[in-house]
C-alpha cells in the first residue's frame, strides 16, 4: 500500500517525516510530489524520469534500505505514468505531497505543539517536548531529532530508537 504524507507547521519534519515512514520497511521509495518542500538531495530527480523516461535499474530496487526520488520540479499530472510504474515496481512507496492524490491514502504529519488544532482528522502526532499537547485521532510517534534531520539533508536514511515508533504510521487505517 502506498502512502502519500503531507505535513504542516514545519519544513524540516516535511522532508524528514516521508523518510522516518519509509524506513519502517526493509525496502522503500519516497517520491518527492511537494513543489514547496526543502529539495532532497539527488542527481537524477522524477522530472528526469518524465522527460527521459525510467530505466529499468530505477523502477526495481537495487538493494534494501530507502531510496529517495527527489522532485526536480516534477508536475503531479505530468508524473502520473512514472509514479504508477514505481508503485508498482517497488515494494512501499511513501510520496511526499501537498495535495491528496486519487486513490491513494493520505497522512498528514503534524507536530504536538501548544495551539494546534487536534480535533478532526487522524493525523501523525509528532512529540515535540514543547508544552503539555493531547493529540487528536492518530499514532503518536517520537520526534525526529537534529541528527535525522542532518541525515536526510546528507542523503542517509536516519535510524536510532526513534525511527521505530514511526511504524506505528503504517498500522493506523489511512483513507
Amino acid at each position: 500500500m502506498p502512502l502519500a504524507v503531507h505535513t504542516r507547521h514545519d519544513d524540516v519534519l516535511g522532508l524528514v517525516a516521508p523518510v522516518l515512514i519509509a524506513g519502517a520497511h526493509p525496502t522503500a521509495l519516497v517520491v518527492d510530489l511537494d513543489p514547496e518542500g526543502i529539495p532532497y538531495p539527488g542527481r537524477r530527480t522524477l522530472a528526469d524520469l518524465v522527460e527521459d523516461g525510467p530505466t529499468l535499474g530505477e523502477l526495481r530496487p537495487a538493494r534494501s534500505g530507502v531510496a529517495v526520488m527527489p522532485s526536480g520540479g516534477a508536475e503531479a499530472e505530468a508524473a502520473r505514468p512514472v509514479l504508477t510504474a514505481l508503485l508498482e515496481a517497488w515494494p512501499q512507496v511513501v510520496i511526499r505531497v501537498r495535495e491528496r492524490l486519487p486513490g491513494i491514502p493520505l497522512a498528514e504529519v503534524t507536530p504536538m505543539l501548544p495551539g494546534v488544532e487536534a480535533a478532526g482528522s487522524p493525523r501523525v502526532w509528532v512529540k515535540t517536548g514543547v508544552g503539555r499537547t493531547e493529540p487528536g485521532p492518530g499514532p503518536v510517534v517520537e520526534g525526529p531529532g537534529r541528527a535525522a534531520a542532518a541525515a536526510v539533508l546528507a542523503g542517509r536514511a536516519p535510524g536510532g530508537w526513534r525511527l521505530r515508533s514511526w511504524r506505528r504510521v503504517w498500522e493506523w487505517p489511512w483513507e
